[in-house]
């Protein structure tokens, strides 16, 4: 496989007033699609419902477009809001692009030169073949014959994909509280436009009566083909945050940092950062798969820390004597986390719409779904009656994301001592403790709508987790 990428890069800064500095700086980035060097690809032409090999009859080596419109400006600005600039504000904007891949379905998984050949015995008649005899040799399928290429579930790309963009912003206040803590309160956003949705089936079947085949898309031109898994530009996804971090740098032997998010993030392709997406029920409406993604959290708090205890050598009490050296170059850290449940989205249990080829369905939504807080229960988390099979042959109205998990506290702490054996030898012993008040926490309920199992919670993160560990430094 061979590809090739062009991206000069223009970058300036400069210092506008004495209270005032700008950063600016252009990127223009060309990536030009992979293809392989022996011509062994194929790609489909979803107009015509026809294969097309890498190379033959006029088709590009490699199947695609080049993207050549991807301009991405960067700007940043710092001001100087107190004349003592211990209160700054600070502000940027930039766009980026992303090429999605998939290394695992790309054009090589496709007929002719991607091809298995199967071998049917009967346990009542004589074999076909013996080991002793070898595996018959592959016939490859005839590589002009593009009727017969044309047939089953072929992988498929966009010939006009266009790079994932990016657009990043943000709108802060810093301001210097003492010497070593400094308080950040900002506004940050991101927007992913043309997102790659993997395996966009073109092919699905209309919800109706009967067969399959004759109410999907492609019958008309290619009846051979069954699902085509397509991708392309289809996705897009909005993430806004009012976010606040306090930090105090290292100073008398500590050190932390405390933040809050309170935050949106929206999507109709899944979840971009986990690199999958969701069932789209119907692969011609992405856009109603537009929700909170399984990773939106609204609420997140977080702090992090890291003490050297004042005892011992080199410390502020008991350098000397036998509690110096009990007490002595002890060192507690830890991450304490509580954040609000995590999204998620009701489905139904069995489909009525009588489409192949698509995610699962999702019900009919007549109520919120939600429980008071005071109601929900391991048992009953959230509100089942309020959502009901859809009309048989059409597909549900609820949304994605539109429901929330138990929220989540969680306390991992470190002890650590460290020991001078000689001038250059030291040896550290740390206890780790992860979960180390064990405190129960829940995964999100069954969400199968039509099952007995709906709203019941029966899983947790997992329970206290203790480890020791030794280290020898020299």
């Amino acid at each position: 496989m061979r590809m090739w990428q062009f991206a000069p890069y223009l970058q300036d800064s400069w210092r506008a007033t004495n209270r005032l500095t700008l950063d600016l700086g252009f990127r223009w980035e060309i990536n030009a699609p992979p293809y392989d060097v022996h011509d062994h690809w194929a790609n489909l032409n979803v107009k015509t419902g026809q294969l097309l090999v890498a190379g033959l009859n006029g088709n590009s080596r490699r199947l695609r477009d080049t993207d050549y419109n991807t301009p991405a400006p960067r700007v940043g600005l710092a001001y100087a809001l107190t004349s003592d600039r211990k209160t700054i504000l600070r502000s940027g904007f930039g766009i980026s692009y992303v090429d999605m891949y998939a290394g695992g379905a790309q054009l090589y998984k496709n007929l002719p030169y991607f091809f298995a050949q199967t071998i049917t015995t009967d346990i009542t008649a004589a074999p076909v073949s013996v080991l002793s005899q070898g595996l018959p040799t592959p016939v490859q399928p005839d590589i002009t014959n593009q009727a017969a290429l044309s047939t089953g579930s072929p992988n498929v790309w966009d010939m006009s994909l266009r790079q994932t963009e990016i657009l990043q912003w943000s709108f802060g206040v810093q301001r210097e509280l003492m010497s070593d803590m400094v308080l950040n309160v900002g506004y940050v956003g991101t927007r992913g436009e043309r997102i790659l949705v993997n395996s966009l089936n073109l092919n699905q079947s209309i919800p109706g009566p009967g067969a399959q085949n004759p109410r999907r898309p492609y019958y008309s031109i290619n009846p051979n083909l069954v699902n085509v898994a397509y991708r392309t530009n289809a996705g897009d996804s909005k993430y806004e945050s009012l976010q606040v971090h306090l930090e105090k740098r290292f100073s008398r032997g500590l050190t932390f940092g405390a933040s809050y998010t309170y935050a949106s993030y929206l999507a109709d392709s899944g979840n971009p950062n986990g690199g999958g997406n969701n069932d789209i029920q119907n692969h011609f409406c992405v856009a109603c798969n537009w929700g909170a993604t399984p990773d939106s959290y609204r609420h997140v708090f977080s702090i992090n820390h890291v003490y050297d205890l004042p005892f011992g050598p080199h410390r502020k009490y008991l350098r000397s004597g036998p509690f110096g050296y009990i007490l002595g170059d002890w060192t507690i850290n830890g991450i304490w986390t509580a954040q609000s449940g995590p999204a998620f989205t009701p489905l139904l249990g069995t489909t009525v719409s009588n489409s192949a080829g698509g995610g699962t369905q999702r019900p009919n939504r007549v109520a919120s779904g939600y429980l008071p807080a005071g109601q929900q229960t391991i048992d009953h988390w959230f509100d089942t009656s309020a959502f009901v099979a859809p009309a048989q042959f059409t597909f549900g109205n609820s949304g994605t994301g539109i429901l929330t998990g138990p929220s989540y506290f969680n306390v991992d702490l470190g002890l650590v001592r460290h020991f001078s054996i000689r001038e250059r030898f030291g040896l550290d012993i740390r206890g780790e403790w992860f979960n180390a008040f064990n405190h129960a926490n829940f995964n999100s309920p069954n969400a199968s709508i039509g099952t007995p199992q709906a709203g019941v919670i029966s899983s947790t993160f997992p329970a206290r987790i203790i480890q020791l560990a030794a280290k020898v430094t020299f």
